[in-house]
């Protein structure tokens, strides 16, 4: 793993992260990864927080196959949220608890209450567990805005429907809350008051496209589900826009943000639009080295510029 000076280290909220790359949910198995790395892969852990797959109150089978096909710079997914359940994948938590990084959990629901009941659940199984047997869970992110499911685009492009689920996981938690933003929306700021009103302490965005690919022969919809989201370097114009407009609306807010990110370059744009730490998603399906190629050409990138730190890059695309 590399090693990042005191330079690269970002806070986002409450959380210290060495340096601002984390994983973006659903891209990044922990517990497959370590199963393939020849070491101690939680020790070598390549991302300053990891934050796994969405998790719901109650176990979900995703959506009908095929889920992920490729597109030209990009990648349509329609997994629907596939999980054990809170209660399944409480019980997953030994196999990693000796990962060093914060933890930040995906949560996933159809409405306010699926949401509160998953924190809940996680907040009295921590409260009770021995020492050593979970990982440091630091945070939640509130996933408001998959296009994969029959809820998530309609919660997250209804401010007061995500006002209703951010208060929901506020009563049910003192941690750091983020909610993750839906860019299929005539304006992302909307749903951005509307969550940090509610209880909110940061914002992440964005969330995949909603898309649609065909079966070249046959020219019906290739996915079972018809359509999914859009990610990869062909959304990160737009995802560049939109992190840019939610950091000029909340300027004191952290945010986390994402979308096609490919590159070191890449990162730092994001950076320069306002984003405190970047979510690192498609990129890490191309190869199992991406996380660490992608932190060291940030890392050459803020050197090349003469970056002091990765404080001092933040914003720079929004300054007079």
């Amino acid at each position: 793993m590399i090693s990042d000076g005191p330079q690269h280290s970002v806070s986002l909220g409450p959380i210290l992260l060495d340096h601002p790359l984390v994983d973006a949910s659903g891209t990044f198995d922990l517990l497959e990864y370590s199963r393939r790395y020849d070491g101690d892969y939680f020790a070598d852990f390549p991302y300053a927080a990891y934050v796994p797959k969405t998790v719901t109150a109650d176990a979900r089978t995703g959506n009908p196959a095929p889920r992920v096909t490729e597109t030209p710079s990009g990648m349509i997914n329609a997994i629907g949220l596939e999980n054990p359940g809170i209660h399944a994948w409480i019980d997953q938590l030994p196999e990693w608890a000796s990962l060093r990084q914060p933890v930040i959990v995906s949560v996933g629901g159809n409405e306010p209450e699926q949401y509160a009941a998953v924190i809940a659940a996680l907040e009295a199984h921590l409260a009770a567990a021995a020492a050593g047997t979970a990982p440091r869970i630091e945070g939640y992110e509130l996933n408001v805005s998959c296009p994969n499911v029959s809820s998530g685009l309609q919660i997250g492009a209804d401010p007061s429907a995500t006002a209703e689920v951010v208060a929901a996981c506020r009563e049910a938690t003192d941690r750091f809350l983020l909610a993750k933003l839906t860019p299929n929306v005539r304006d992302v700021t909307e749903a951005g008051a509307a969550a940090l009103g509610a209880g909110a302490d940061g914002l992440s965005l964005v969330n995949t496209f909603k898309a649609m690919v065909l079966d070249r022969q046959t020219l019906k919809p290739f996915l079972g589900n018809r359509t999914g989201g859009l990610c990869g370097p062909a959304i990160k114009p737009i995802a560049l826009r939109m992190v840019a407009e939610v950091a000029q609306a909340f300027p004191d807010t952290p945010i986390v943000g994402m979308g096609g990110v490919m590159t070191g370059l890449d990162a730092l744009e994001f950076i320069a639009c306002g984003a405190t730490a970047v979510a690192v998603g498609a990129a890490n399906f191309t190869a199992f080295e991406a996380p660490s190629r992608i932190l060291q050409e940030l890392r050459d990138e803020l050197e090349a510029r003469g970056f002091a730190s990765v404080a001092e890059a933040r914003g720079m695309a929004l300054r007079a």
